[in-house]
């Protein structure tokens, strides 16, 4: 669904937590009620997932791609890498150990995360430490001692990372002194040494003296207001100088009465003094800030302002007079979307702001920021709700900058151009030989940029990733040899290549979390692609079905952590699903109940195909919710005789990383189960058996392409040119092109100007790009056979010559890398024509394209 719906009232969020201590359940954060409103199942990327952000591959309506400007995406650890457990991640920070390595730390409902980021291209997880489960979590570092923190409970976490760099992270204390051992967010004033405590239940300040950093002491609270968040500095100059002082974000009844930016010296931890309170315009929520480097502005996101038609909005202070801040107008760019966490660096602000991802204002007029990049992390939409980008630290030394989502998992960025770009001549492969095919690319680095050898290829045929370096071409090409892969094969693959300063960059850029498409075979076909955005002739009952509810229907889902909030496709809306709920029930109403539902597709005639691959996208949750999870299972099976009988093609679950929800996509080889006739059909069968369970399903986009797996014969393309006296050269080819017969396979050319030289020349993979007044339909990198002379009879300049030339004795030479078995060459002759009428002095053929057999 992709409506906006307000936002509960202060008063019903404080009810709700109220509620939930009395029945001794996790009391809620302010906002927690909202962000679990509005939390979905982790976004779960299926193996091969179509994507890319700046990149020049193509993407079709099932692709997943991030809008971005001025922001490049090195990397994406999706929340399923960290465990099968985490459901979603929420703040992030940052690490620069001594050596110089760099690390994200991302807070997960399960415990906190540690990945190094030294390559943003090639990130590594380097550990997790448990903690207490909660939907909110915080963490600061100073020196090498991290501090992690939750609305779970736990105190404060103490986390030794001196040894990070041999991989070893250790849980070195928890700290349970102070009260109440829940915390909503951390601070750490890294120049004086103490830190900060905001929040977990109703406290303001807790404090805690990190004079031993494996032990931090607690000292001293301030407890005259709530505190949600808090920026604790040291000033160095100015009439503060020496003294300590903390921006903090709160106020009455959890932060939702009289909200506001408090300004507090907490030099002297038993006598806090408040220096200013200002409650600043059209006030709801005083959320987080952080200061301008000089220290005179302050930025501040409001939380809850952004209901109804309400503009996102960034409040401006100026705080040269800490006694006296003077509130500026807000800046915007126009979203609706719930802003949450900023930052201040290198006199740029970088927010995270919900659904509208990552932004970044340059702020050079502090009092008038303006956009100049951004990351979208939830292209669907820009609504108030609590989703996606949750977190940002754009503090490491290298420039990379880190994002946390909640649903997503950790984003790597860098700002500015991209280093290394790839690019296909002839647009990158969407079908490949099943005996192995190699692909032109071009490498795209300014000079000394890119580092020797590091090019490569990455195929997944299913069973993991393979290398393949990309073999350097005269000309500044590459080759890029896709390996033999069963015919109708979905093969998932991206390219790589690294700076000689040691970040990696990738086609397509996210990879291998996001990846490009090709199917093994010598020709592909769309015969159907069903988007599913109206019922069709499906059914969506059978014979036995007897599930009392839950019932598969048809139309836009309204979802939970179990159902899908959106259909599959990209641009579209409905799908077919199981049981339509309210909108922002908790999971598990509406599901399936008491029995199987099952879903029929239409009857599809597949007899004249070739040789027909399926492929859907499904949904399945039976982990999510209910007391008795992992005990069902959802059947897909195809027929051939119109559903009389039926032969199994998947069983997802009972256990798996595809039974916690999230859209992934199967296909399957028709002839592998049942020969193609007239009359197949799908029926898709989701149960609740046995213990009663939460049982979720979905299904949408449905294709067919029919694969053609034999190698055909040398087959003609392309228009030729007319030479001067009306004459189309034409080529052609006898044999049969080989890397092993000693036949010869001869590729000829008639019609052409007798006496004259010419060239046969050839490539890996079609073009049709104007030349010298015809069409070169030979895409670069191109090759050229030695001079020719054509034959023929007199009169000179008549059509009667002719070329000739033996291809498998220049694939036999071993001299040509890409030759080999399963390659597909294309080909076509110029010829000089000095009576040309377009002034060229040319002719060109038409182009003969065949496949090398072994």
């Amino acid at each position: 669904m992709r409506t906006s719906f307000p936002s509960p009232s202060p008063a019903l969020l404080l009810l709700s937590a109220s509620i939930l201590a009395a029945l001794g359940l996790e009391a809620r954060a302010h906002d927690g009620d909202g962000k679990t409103r509005d939390l979905r199942p982790r976004f779960e990327v299926a193996r091969g997932t179509r994507g890319g952000s700046t990149e020049n591959l193509p993407l079709a309506a099932e692709d997943f791609a991030f809008p971005a400007n001025g922001v490049e995406l090195m990397s994406w650890i999706p929340l399923r890498d960290f465990g099968y457990a985490v459901q979603n991640a929420n703040a992030c920070f940052g690490y620069a150990a001594p050596s110089g390595r760099e690390y994200a730390i991302v807070g997960l409902y399960t415990g906190t995360a540690f990945v190094e980021v030294t390559d943003p291209g090639d990130p590594t997880i380097v550990s997790v430490v448990p903690g207490p489960s909660s939907l909110w979590r915080d963490m600061k570092v100073r020196g090498t001692t991290c501090y992690a923190v939750s609305e779970g409970g736990g105190g404060i976490q103490v986390i030794d990372l001196s040894q990070i760099d041999a991989g070893v992270v250790t849980l070195a204390n928890s700290v349970t002194t102070g009260g109440s051992l829940a915390t909503h967010t951390v601070a750490v004033d890294t120049a004086s040494g103490f830190l900060y405590r905001c929040g977990g239940g109703s406290n303001g300040l807790r404090i805690y003296d990190l004079a031993n950093p494996l032990n931090p002491v607690y000292v001293a609270s301030w407890g005259s207001r709530y505190v949600h968040e808090c920026q604790a500095v040291t000033y160095t100059s100015g009439p503060w100088a020496g003294r300590q002082i903390v921006f903090a974000c709160g106020g009455l009844n959890g932060g939702f009465d009289d909200t506001s930016l408090d300004i507090l010296d907490v030099t002297n931890k038993t006598n806090i003094q408040l220096l200013s309170r200002t409650r600043y315009s059209n006030r709801a929520y005083s959320h987080q800030g952080w200061l301008s480097e000089d220290r005179q502005w302050f930025y501040l996101n409001d939380e809850l302002d952004e209901t109804g038609s309400n503009l996102l909005r960034t409040r401006v202070f100026n705080v040269s007079s800490l006694t006296s801040p003077v509130e500026h107008p807000s800046f915007s760019y126009g979203t609706t979307a719930i802003d949450h966490n900023l930052y201040v660096h290198q006199g740029k602000i970088f927010q995270a702001n919900y659904r509208s991802g990552l932004q970044v204002f340059d702020a050079t007029t502090p009092a008038a920021p303006t956009r100049v990049a951004w990351f979208d992390t939830w292209p669907q939409d820009e609504g108030a709700y609590f989703n996606s980008l949750w977190d940002n630290y754009p503090f490491l030394p290298s420039g990379t900058v880190i994002g946390s989502d909640i649903e997503k998992g950790l984003f790597v960025w860098r700002l500015g151009p991209s280093e290394i770009d790839f690019a296909f001549p002839a647009g990158p492969p969407e079908v490949v030989s099943p005996a192995g095919q190699a692909i032109a690319v071009e490498i795209l680095a300014a000079p000394g940029v890119l580092q020797a050898g590091s090019a490569k290829l990455h195929v997944d045929l299913g069973t993991g990733w393979s290398e393949i370096p990309l073999a350097p071409q005269p000309g500044g090409t590459w080759l890029a040899s896709f390996p033999p892969a069963a015919c109708g094969a979905d093969l998932s693959w991206y390219l790589s290549a690294r700076t000689n300063t040691g970040r990696t960059w990738t086609a397509p850029r996210g990879a291998p979390t996001l990846v490009a498409h090709a199917t093994a075979a010598q020709a592909q076909t769309m015969h159907l692609v069903d988007r599913l955005e109206s019922p069709g002739a499906w059914s969506a009952s059978a014979p036995g079905d007897d599930a009392t509810d839950g019932l598969w229907v048809h139309g836009d889902p309204n979802g939970s952590r179990a159902q899908p909030e959106d259909d599959h496709t990209f641009a579209g809306v409905n799908c077919w699903f199981t049981g339509q709920a309210p909108p922002q029930v908790q999971v598990g109403y509406a599901d399936v109940d008491g029995g199987r539902t099952t879903l029929r597709s239409p009857v599809y005639d597949l007899s004249l195909l070739a040789d027909p691959v399926i492929s859907y996208w499904r949904w399945y949750s039976n982990a999510i919710g209910g007391g008795t999870p992992h005990e069902d299972v959802f059947q897909v099976d195809v027929s051939n005789d119109g559903g009389a009988t039926w032969t199994p093609v998947e069983t997802v679950g009972p256990t798996g990383p595809d039974v916690t929800g999230g859209w992934r996509q199967h296909q399957f080889r028709v002839a592998d189960f049942v020969p193609p006739t007239s009359q197949v059909r799908l029926r898709f069968v989701a149960s609740d058996l046995g213990n009663p369970s939460t049982i979720e399903a979905a299904i949408d986009d449905l294709a067919i392409a029919d694969v053609v797996c034999a190698p055909t014969g040398p087959a003609t393309y392309c228009t030729a040119k007319l030479n001067s006296q009306g004459c189309a050269p034409a080529i052609g080819a006898s044999g049969t092109p080989s890397a092993s017969s000693p036949a010869a396979f001869t590729v000829t050319c008639v019609n052409v100007l007798n006496n004259k030289p010419g060239i046969l020349i050839w490539g890996l993979q079609r073009a049709a790009t104007p030349f010298q007044g015809g069409t070169l339909c030979v895409a670069a990198p191109v090759r050229r056979t030695p001079l020719q002379v054509s034959g023929g009879n007199p009169p000179p300049g008549d059509c009667s010559g002719a070329f000739a030339f033996d291809f498998n004795a220049l694939l036999q030479a071993g001299q040509e890398p890409a030759l080999v078995p399963g390659a597909r060459v294309v080909a076509q002759y110029w010829s000089r024509d000095p009576l040309d009428p377009l002034g060229f002095g040319s002719s060109l053929s038409d182009a003969l394209e065949f496949t090398i057999q072994p």
